[in-house]
Order: structure tokens, then sequence, then C-alpha cells
């Protein structure tokens, strides 16, 4: 059987928990084909582009190395995402780049999680089982806006201040001062 985002323990593939989100679901179907099989990196279809915004409207963009969130008229940045075919357990695992793809976004490898771009292909970490993980957020949508969790570290979101143009970070106080909930919007090429 194929993968399915948000399968159980077991093997046994189940849909994921909570609201569905169509955008999510392409994604997925797009990259994790139904039929068992093996698939070269050459075979795959691009990333899918997303833009991020938090709910006090401010954008998400690229700003010297580091992903900010800003009120400002200017573009959000493009984040190019793909799933993890790898972890399972909760809503939709993925790997969030940009720069075409050329850098993401990881929670580290230290003991606490240290929020950060790294030069690393989005398309080689979609391949890369043992390095993924740490690039990997869950994806859980609520309504019309999503919540991000660090799969290498449970229990800690993606989260912005209500600070302008201060850095994203990654908390796992939730409900505080930082805000966790955002704009997850599909950007059709």
């Amino acid at each position: 059987m194929a993968f399915q985002p948000g399968a159980g323990s077991g093997g046994q593939p189940s849909e994921p928990l909570g609201n569905q989100d169509k955008d999510m679901k392409v994604l997925f179907d797009t990259f994790i084909p139904k039929e068992e099989g093996s698939s070269t990196i050459m075979d795959l279809p691009t990333p899918f582009i997303f833009t991020l915004r938090d709910v006090k409207q401010k954008v998400v963009r690229l700003q010297s190395n580091n992903l900010v969130a800003e009120t400002s008229n200017s573009e959000p940045e493009k984040l190019s995402v793909v799933p993890n075919r790898f972890v399972q357990g909760k809503q939709y695992p993925i790997i969030l780049g940009v720069q075409g793809g050329s850098s993401c976004l990881s929670c580290g490898t230290s003991a606490q999680p240290n929020l950060q771009l790294e030069n690393k292909q989005i398309m080689e970490l979609f391949e890369d089982k043992e390095q993924a993980a740490r690039f990997t957020f869950h994806n859980t949508p609520e309504g019309s806006t999503h919540r991000f969790e660090s799969a290498a570290y449970p229990g800690w979101f993606l989260c912005t201040s209500q600070k302008n143009s201060e850095p994203i970070r990654i908390t796992n106080r939730m409900g505080e001062t930082e805000i966790t909930e955002f704009y997850f919007n599909r950007i059709l090429t």
C-alpha cells in the first residue's frame, strides 16, 4: 500500500485526522504514487509553490538569509514545498524551501530546536530519509489557517512575533504571545 499522510502504526495507511486540505491532498497524491514502484528524482514533479502569512497579515519574506514576518505591501516569499514520505503519524509532513528549493527550513540537530535555513536541495531531502526529519513540519489545517509542528521536536511550532520585521521562530508555548496560525496558500504556476 502507498503511504498516506497521517498513517498510523502497524503499516496500515489511514486518512489524516481533522480538517482535510485540498492543496495538501493534491501535493501528496502528486509526489507519492498510489501504486508501488520506485521512482527516480528525474521522474518527480517540481515542488509546489506556496506563500505564508500569519493571521495578523504579516507577510513571510526572505531577508538576509532569514525568514521574517513583516507588514508590507510587497510580495510574500515563494516557498517550495514537498511532502516527507518517510514521516508518519500526524497530518501532512512537509519540507519547506526557499530560493527555488536550494535552502530549506530546519530545526537543527541540538537538544533544543534552532530554526534556521540550511543550504540543502529540497528534492534531495525528498529522497533522504536520514536527513529529512529535521526539515519536516507537520502541516495541520484548522479551518482557513494552518499550524506547522516540527517533526524532530514534537510540541514545537513555527511562529511569528507580534512585532513587525522579526524573524520567524519556533515555540513550545502555544496560545501565548507568539502567533502560530498561518494562511498557507498555493500559487498555481
